[in-house]
C-alpha cells in the first residue's frame, strides 16, 4: 500500500507528502524501484536488534540470538527514547497536520511506538497507526515489559487502521481501546503485470497436455501456511474420492524451511503425480493465471492476505481457511469456499466439489473478479484514506 500512495495522483494532488524510514540499503533501494513519484524523504539510522547477523560470525548462531536478546531487554527503553527524541526533531521541523505510521503487526518495530509518542509531544494534530497483522496479547512474557509503552501509544494515536474487522477486533481486546479509535480499511491492490501468456506458462509447468483441475498454493513453505494439511487432504481425495491422476494437481509455489519434509511426505505417498513443488516463480501473476484455483490452507497469523486478491483479481475461485480476515475476501459458496483451519476432510470436500462442477468454478470466478472490482482496488482503498484524511483534518481544525 505504500508504494500505492507515493504514486497515486490522489494523494500527490491533495496532500504535501513526505516519508521517513529507518535507513537500510535493500529497503531503499526497493523503495526507489517501487516509487516513481517524487517524493521527499527522511532515512534514519536507528540500531536494528532484530538482526543477529551483525555480530561476529564465529560466534554460533545460538549466543548471537542470545546476545541480541539481552541487548534489547537492557537498552530498549534508551533506544526508544533516542529514537523519540530524533523524531520529535524532524516531526518539529516538518509540521504535519496527519501523521500515518504504517506497522506490521501490533507491536512490530519499536520505531513505529517511538513515531507516536514523537508525535503527540510535537503537536501533531492528528497521528493514525496502521497495523498491518493481528495484535499479539500479553500472554507471553516477552510482552509483559511492553504495556507501560502500549499505554503510551494509545494515549498517542487518534485512530488505529486495520485491514480487517478481524484485525479490529483483535486490536480493540489486547489494546483496550474504544471501538472509535479503530477502523478498517480493507487493502487494495493493484495487479502485477503478466511476462508470459497462459500457454506459455502451462508449458513451462508442464501442464500443457494435462486437461484435468489445477489448484495452486501461493505461500511460504512454513508451519503456519498450512501445506501438511493440504497434503492430508489430497490423500482423502485418493483413498476417500478415489480421485485419479489426470484428474487434478496441486502446484505448491514457494520455498522454506518445510520444503524437504513436504517433499518427503509426498513420495513416501506416493502422490507425485498429484503433487508438484515449482519453487520459487519469478512472476506471481503468471503462475495464478495458469491455475484453475487458488488455495491458501492456513492454520494461523493471517490478516487480509493480498495473494487472495490477487486471484481474485484474475477470476479465479479461492478456497481459504477460516481465519482472520479471508472471511471478509471469500464469500463462501459465492466466490470461493472456507474452511475449518487444519480440516482436511472439509478442505478435500471443497476441492471435490470443485473438480467436478466446471460450471460452478466459473461462475465463482466470474463472482470473484466482480467482488475484486467493486471492493478491493487500489484506488478505492486510496479513496477510504483520501477521505479518512479528510475527515481528521476538518477535526483539528
Amino acid at each position: 500500500m505504500l508504494a500505492n500512495f507515493f504514486n497515486s495522483e490522489l494523494i500527490n494532488n491533495d496532500y504535501d507528502i513526505s516519508f521517513s524510514y529507518v535507513y537500510s540499503i535493500p529497503y531503499s533501494m526497493g523503495f526507489q524501484k517501487r516509487v516513481h513519484k517524487k517524493t521527499t524523504v527522511h532515512p534514519l539510522s536507528f540500531i536494528n536488534l532484530s538482526d543477529h547477523t551483525i555480530l561476529p560470525s564465529w560466534l554460533p548462531l545460538i549466543s548471537r540470538k542470545l546476545l541480541m536478546g539481552i541487548a534489547r531487554l537492557v537498552i530498549s527503553i534508551p533506544l526508544l527514547t533516542y529514537q523519540t527524541i530524533v523524531l520529535y526533531q524532524l516531526f518539529k521541523k516538518i509540521k504535519p497536520d496527519v501523521l500515518h505510521i504504517n506497522n506490521g503487526g501490533y507491536p512490530a518495530a519499536k520505531s513505529a511506538r517511538a513515531a507516536a509518542i514523537a508525535g503527540k509531544f510535537a503537536s501533531i494534530p492528528k497521528i493514525i497507526m496502521v497495523v498491518n497483522n493481528m495484535a499479539v496479547g500479553y500472554n507471553h512474557y516477552s510482552r509483559w515489559f511492553d504495556y507501560p509503552i502500549d499505554r503510551l501509544v494509545v494515549h498517542s494515536v487518534s485512530m488505529f487502521i486495520t485491514g480487517s474487522k478481524a484485525a479490529s477486533e483483535r486490536l480493540r481486546k489486547v489494546l483496550s481501546l474504544p471501538i472509535q479509535q479503530t477502523h478498517a480499511i480493507h487493502n487494495g491492490i493493484t495487479l502485477r503485470d503478466s511476462t508470459s501468456t497462459i500457454t506459455e506458462t502451462r508449458k513451462r509447468l508442464n501442464l500443457d497436455r494435462f486437461d484435468g483441475v489445477v489448484f495452486g498454493v501461493v505461500a511460504l513453505l512454513i508451519p503456519r501456511k498450512g501445506h501438511q494439511i493440504l497434503l492430508n487432504a489430497v490423500l482423502e481425495l485418493i483413498q476417500e474420492k478415489k480421485m485419479i491422476g489426470n484428474t487434478f494437481k496441486v502446484l505448491i509455489e514457494g520455498d522454506g524451511f518445510l520444503r524437504e519434509t513436504l517433499i518427503s511426505f509426498v513420495t513416501q505417498n506416493k502422490l507425485e503425480q498429484f503433487v508438484t513443488f515449482v519453487g520459487e516463480e519469478a512472476n506471481v501473476v503468471d503462475f495464478m493465471n495458469a491455475i484453475d484455483i487458488l488455495i491458501l490452507p492456513s492454520i494461523q497469523d493471517e490478516d487480509f492476505p493480498n495473494v487472495i486478491l490477487e486471484a481474485m483479481a484474475l477470476g479465479k475461485p479461492v478456497i481459504a481457511s477460516r481465519l482472520a480476515g479471508t472471511p471478509e475476501q471469500v464469500i463462501d459458496g459465492v466466490t470461493g469456499f472456507l474452511v475449518a483451519p487444519r480440516d482436511a476432510k472439509q478442505l478435500a470436500e471443497a476441492m471435490h466439489t470443485l473438480i467436478l462442477n466446471q460450471q460452478l468454478r466459473e461462475q465463482m470466478g466470474k463472482m470473484a473478479s466482480t467482488e475484486f472490482s467493486t471492493h478491493f482496488t487500489t484506488q478505492i482503498a486510496l479513496n477510504n484514506y483520501s477521505d479518512l484524511y479528510t475527515k481528521l483534518i476538518k477535526e483539528s481544525q
